[in-house]
């Protein structure tokens, strides 16, 4: 085998390497931190404690197409009229519940969108009640942080574009000596025996 053409060929896996790892390195902390919330299903209406271990933006989901428990459910996407939704903290006073329905999920059979949210100030227990005219549906609550999402989007991002300029630069060197040898090999007089 000529002399750099290992190095091309290395240079060129390295490249292909990390040309699929910065796209995938976006999409995987994204697909994570929305799968979090099926961590946290339960059934409404009714009330359902969670313990918070820290504080952070906290979304309410509504998983309108599931498994939970064994059992499917389908669910419209859009929520019943007359709903209430309460959450409260270990004292008892009421969060702020914002509403949001901007974001939404597609995993495996579940699909869901958000409902809104609440900002946890403290570590404890909260209380989440949901009343109204309603069949069984599945909720579920996770906490949702865009900056930690798009830090280790960003982060993966780096390292696959790192892989792939080192790719680049080892394909170059690669060319470099091939180029070489053959000018040495064109110089070389020829000995004829």
């Amino acid at each position: 085998m000529k002399k750099g053409l290992k190095t091309l060929i290395s240079g060129i896996v390295i490249f292909i390497v990390g040309a699929f790892v910065a796209p995938l390195a976006v999409i995987i902390p994204v697909i994570l931190a929305l799968d979090d919330s099926d961590k946290r299903q339960f059934i409404i209406p009714g009330e359902h404690q969670f313990e918070i271990e820290k504080p952070a933006r906290y979304y309410l989901w509504n998983d309108y197409q599931t498994i939970f428990d064994g059992k499917s459910y389908n669910r419209s996407e859009s929520l019943p009229d007359g709903l209430q939704i309460s959450i409260k903290d270990e004292a008892g006073e009421e969060l702020k519940f914002t509403s949001n329905t901007m974001m939404s999920s597609s995993t495996g059979s579940s699909t869901k969108n958000t409902i809104g949210y609440v900002e946890v100030t403290a570590p404890g227990t909260l209380t989440i009640r949901v009343t109204g005219d309603s069949d069984a549906r599945v909720f579920s609550f996770s906490e949702f942080s865009v900056l930690k999402i798009v830090g280790l989007a960003f982060g993966a991002f780096g390292i696959g574009m790192l892989i792939a300029v080192a790719g680049i630069g080892l394909s170059i060197w690669g060319i470099v000596k091939l180029v070489k040898n053959d000018t040495k090999a064109a110089k070389s007089p020829l000995h004829s025996f």
